[in-house]
């Protein structure tokens, strides 16, 4: 049994599909009970596996990183690339698979809505493709995201180590800074202030006793 097949290429890379994507047929077999709903369900299952691997290549070639080939497995795919010179640029690439997913899941969260308004019938008969690019859908973008390495999230949230250092640098961030330490040396001058005020008056109370006496 052949264990990987090759799809084709889109901008020269080559795209194979893994047997495992096929671990799909049964799962959604046993979810819908019906084999023209299951055929449904797997090309729009397929279809998500392959926009997500596509949105990573496209934003890696879009940061001028080479990809050498795109693997479609059971739930996940590898878009194989260079690694980028930039932090910045591998933390982008890792979003990128689940960016094109968001896409997908806001146009069938809206076509969801429209046919439930215009046509129940309709919404009925789209509901095996709506079920895998809604339910499905936001599955794999959580299993993808999850911080365990060899999966996108391992990548994608130093998104937020780079934010807090971009937010440091920022004029705003600086202008902040700069007023809180502002606001904090005038509360040190206050207090130092009040502090020198009371001794002060201390002091006159001291001499003018010594003085009574």
């Amino acid at each position: 049994m052949r264990a990987r097949w090759q799809l084709g290429q889109w901008r020269g890379i080559p795209i194979s599909l893994h047997w495992t994507v096929f671990i799909g047929i049964p799962w959604f077999l046993w979810q819908t009970r019906s084999l023209a709903d299951t055929a449904i369900a797997f090309v729009a299952f397929f279809f998500l596996l392959l926009a997500h691997e596509l949105g990573h290549a496209a934003v890696a070639l879009r940061r001028q990183v080479e990809v050498h080939k795109i693997q479609l497995f059971f739930l996940h795919g590898n878009c194989s690339h260079d690694v980028p010179d930039y932090e910045l640029d591998d933390v982008l690439i890792a979003w990128g698979g689940v960016a094109v997913q968001l896409v997908v899941l806001v146009v069938a969260l809206g076509a969801d809505m429209l046919l439930a308004l215009a046509s129940p019938f309709a919404r009925v008969v789209a509901s095996p493709l709506l079920r895998v690019f809604i339910g499905t859908n936001i599955f794999i973008m959580v299993f993808n995201l999850l911080p365990i390495a060899s999966f996108d999230g391992a990548k994608a949230w130093r998104i937020l180590h780079i934010l807090a250092e971009w937010a440091k640098d920022t004029s705003w961030a600086h202008k902040w800074r700069r007023r809180s330490a502002a606001r904090k040396t005038a509360r040190t001058k206050k207090l130092e202030a009040e502090s020198e005020r009371i001794a002060a008056d201390i002091i006159d109370k001291l001499k003018k006793r010594k003085s009574d006496v």
